[in-house]
């Protein structure tokens, strides 16, 4: 995005209470740094507080406006950072950082693992511990590291989180499973050797890997577990903070091992998607290997925090950084410069819906082939068929596309079946696009009631929010219908 078209940026996050621990009051110091970076850069801007996606609703895509989204998930509700991303997507709200899925796959470990495994990037032995039946632990060399799947900030691995028998690992996952009822046990081969971390910020359409920095375990007594627990990053006044140091490395002997971490970093961005600046942590095996613990979309942005010591180490201010990281909200192909929307679904398209439904990696065989069945319906059938499309493009690459059909038996009623859009164009309005577009499809067809099904389960909690956003109501929830545990959620929205 150029940055003399920016008018307004509105500066979004988390609300703080009293009775909130440091890692969720931290976001305030993000706040500060922001704003001093925009009054650098002669922005106007407003702070926003917000809960969940609710006060998202005050906001209008006026030109101009762009919301610097610092929204973070509180503990224990892991879903609520992509939810706000969502929902500023499908208001149509220009904003910084990693679009929904981005979040939510860097938010979900198990899932993050493997899709870089997925892609040949080394990750540490590990997987889900299944406390009824831990043969996991039979399969990953001990000694263990013990995570919940979808908490950050070092939440879950108070005290020390490393594990060195079976019965030290069984008991901390079922402390783990009892305190995070909703996510999976991550277990992981704790890495005996250097922690490193790569701060990245983007840069003219790519990626710069900033300096790269280690953390260093100052004084670590024989029997301590060096790793970045809660109390090193929190807990100001702990052994663990206090001796836990970050370094540059500058020793020439290092420059092979610093390049490899550069070249596996650049390869997260790549395949994570992410947009603004991130942040990869990596620990070595015992051979000196890299591998990645962590991917980390809109890392903390304090100005005592990781991002802003590599920035400073690579000559950028503040206002550097603020200002690169909105030049990223609109790069090339962005809809705000060319989604083109039709109504014609093509023979051609079948490959590249095909493509982008299984891109978005959210749906399971059954329903890929379910979405399928409806496209080759209408390429069939064309207006005799019951299915009605959009399909969005930018450049000429089909970027997304909405479907729905009337309700058999009823006056005015309509199912919006899909509204899918390809990962490397979330987040930046083409969802919100599609769905205003089909609506007023439908509306011209003379059909006013849009219902819309989805899942209960903590997982579709951003679908949730993109429709309560776009002003549909939930009408009902019918529990267990797809299976125990996973209920439908019914919304409708009266146009």
């Amino acid at each position: 995005m150029d940055l003399g078209a920016v008018r307004r940026v509105v500066v979004a996050h988390n609300p703080v209470g009293a009775e909130d621990d440091p890692s969720t009051a931290d976001v305030l110091a993000q706040v500060e740094l922001v704003e001093a970076g925009l009054d650098a850069l002669g922005l106007p801007h407003e702070r926003v507080a917000v809960a969940d996606w609710k006060p998202w609703l005050q906001l209008r895509a006026t030109p101009g406006t762009v919301v610097f989204n610092l929204v973070e998930a509180p503990p224990g509700r892991p879903h609520v950072q992509p939810a706000s991303a969502a929902a500023l997507d499908l208001l149509g709200l220009p904003y910084t950082g990693s679009p929904p899925p981005v979040l939510w796959i860097t938010t979900d470990k198990l899932a993050m693992r493997a899709l870089f495994a997925s892609e040949g990037l080394p990750v540490a032995p590990g997987g889900r511990l299944d406390l009824e039946n831990p043969e996991v632990l039979d399969g990953v060399p001990g000694p263990w590291i013990l995570k919940p799947s979808c908490e950050d900030a070092s939440v879950g691995l108070e005290g020390d989180p490393v594990c060195r028998t079976r019965e030290e690992a069984l008991v901390r996952g079922r402390l783990l499973a009892r305190r995070f009822p909703d996510q999976a046990v991550v277990v992981e081969s704790y890495l005996p050797g250097r922690e490193l971390n790569a701060s990245l910020l983007a840069k003219d359409g790519g990626v710069q890997v900033l300096p790269v920095a280690e953390i260093v375990f100052e004084g670590f007594p024989e029997g301590m577990s060096r790793v970045v627990n809660y109390e090193a990053k929190w807990v100001d006044d702990s052994f663990d903070c206090i001796h836990t140091v970050r370094r540059f490395p500058e020793d020439p002997a290092d420059a092979a091992l610093l390049e490899r971490v550069r070249e596996i970093s650049e390869a997260v961005w790549r395949v994570s998607g992410f947009r603004g600046y991130a942040r990869v942590d990596l620990r070595l095996d015992e051979d000196g290997n890299p591998h990645i613990l962590e991917a980390n979309a809109n890392p903390c942005l304090a100005a005592d925090a990781g991002f802003l010591a590599a920035a400073a180490r690579a000559g950028l201010t503040a206002k550097d950084v603020i200002g690169r990281i909105l030049a990223d909200v609109a790069g090339p192909g962005h809809p705000e410069s060319g989604l083109r929307i039709r109504r014609a679904l093509e023979a051609a398209d079948r490959a590249p819906l095909e493509e982008l439904i299984r891109a978005t990696e959210f749906f399971n065989p059954e329903e890929i082939d379910v979405a399928l069945e409806l496209v080759d319906d209408r390429l069939a059938n064309g207006e005799a068929s019951h299915y009605r499309f959009l399909v969005g493009e930018v450049d000429g690459q089909v970027a997304g596309y909405a479907c729905w059909g009337a309700i058999a038996g009823t006056l005015a009623s309509v199912d919006l079946y899909w509204i899918v859009v390809h990962p490397a164009f979330q987040g930046k309005k083409a969802g919100s696009a599609l769905l205003k577009a089909a609506e007023e499809h439908i509306r011209s067809e003379g059909r006013a009631r849009v219902y819309v099904e989805t899942s209960t389960r903590p997982q579709y909690h951003p679908t949730r929010a993109f429709y309560a956003a776009c002003g549909y109501t939930l009408a009902a929830e019918l529990p267990d219908f797809y299976a125990p545990g996973d209920g439908k959620a019914m919304f409708v929205k009266v146009l």
